[in-house]
């Protein structure tokens, strides 16, 4: 099994690349603009570096509901518990026009009959990828039974390409299915800016696994940080823009917290939680889902 750092540009056979000989990503520009809170003259402007979250401040000023009325309290107890620093930065989505890269992915309930594919029921996707040549995503939502040690219950082997440490640092951390294509190769989602690693959207990361096993091992990150995940689902060029458009998925933006929580022992499913918090006709239907115990 391979460690994949970072998705390429392309779609074509992605996972065919010789990791060692793999270009260094060029570094990201993030725009920072000064925009103020409010059209009141009292209000103080403030810098606003991430644009995702000032479209998600301008999205909540149109909603007669706060986000905090529809949230799942039990999820959020529990994310308090498993990691109070992402807790604190609150949770939010909210619909968006067209799928975006670092945005979501979310299944609606005829994703199965629209896609032909009853494996995509009840998705969380993020889309790691998205432009002209096709989109990337990974599985949010889909644990699977094995932890990244090597020792009962975990990976019967090594990961190739990884540091000696990797599976040691990270022997408790959950694997989850990220897709369908090349379950051969692992992929590491974070929140840290850590050297190699290549940002996804502001503050959600991939790769940098060196650096990553060696903050754990010294006790400088909780391994409880990083996700791992085998696979992922390739999509042709246009196809999921196609497919959003036949209604098979939901695309929203999302806070970075729900892109890097875990998924385990959740009171309430990731993918009713997310359609919760978009409101609307969203909650109405995981409502009618939950309803008809589909």
């Amino acid at each position: 099994m391979l460690l994949s750092t970072a998705f390429p540009t392309s779609t074509r056979c992605p996972w065919s690349v010789d990791l060692g000989s793999r270009p260094t990503a060029r570094p990201q520009r993030t725009r920072r603009c000064v925009i103020a809170s409010s059209v009141d003259d009292d209000d103080v402007p403030q810098i606003m570096g991430d644009w995702r979250d000032f479209r998600a401040r301008l999205v909540a000023t149109t909603t007669s509901e706060p986000a905090s009325v529809r949230r799942c309290e039990e999820n959020m107890k529990l994310l308090e518990i498993q990691n109070p620093k992402l807790a604190a930065e609150g949770l939010w989505s909210h619909p968006v026009a067209r799928p975006e890269k670092g945005g979501l992915l979310i299944a609606s309930a005829k994703v199965a009959e629209l896609t032909g594919n009853s494996k995509y029921e009840q998705v969380v996707m993020l889309l790691t990828d998205h432009g002209e040549q096709g989109s990337i995503g990974l599985i949010l939502n889909r644990p699977t039974g094995m932890v990244m040690g090597r020792k009962p219950g975990g990976m019967p082997f090594q990961v190739a390409n990884a540091p000696p440490v990797l599976q040691q640092a990270f022997s408790e951390n959950r694997l989850y299915c990220g897709g369908f294509t090349a379950q051969n190769v692992i992929h590491l989602i974070h929140g840290h800016r850590l050297p190699k690693a290549v940002e996804v959207v502001p503050g959600v990361f991939m790769g940098g696994e060196v650096a990553a096993a060696e903050e754990v091992c010294e006790g400088r990150l909780p391994a409880e940080d990083f996700r791992f995940f085998a696979g992922a689902v390739v999509f042709d060029a246009g196809e999921v823009d196609r497919q959003a458009k036949s209604g098979a998925w939901y695309p929203a933006a999302c806070s970075r917290s729900l892109v890097l929580k875990q998924c385990l022992q959740l009171p309430t499913p990731l993918w009713r939680e997310v359609m919760l918090l978009l409101g609307g006709q969203y909650q109405e239907e995981a409502e009618r889902v939950e309803d008809s115990g589909e």
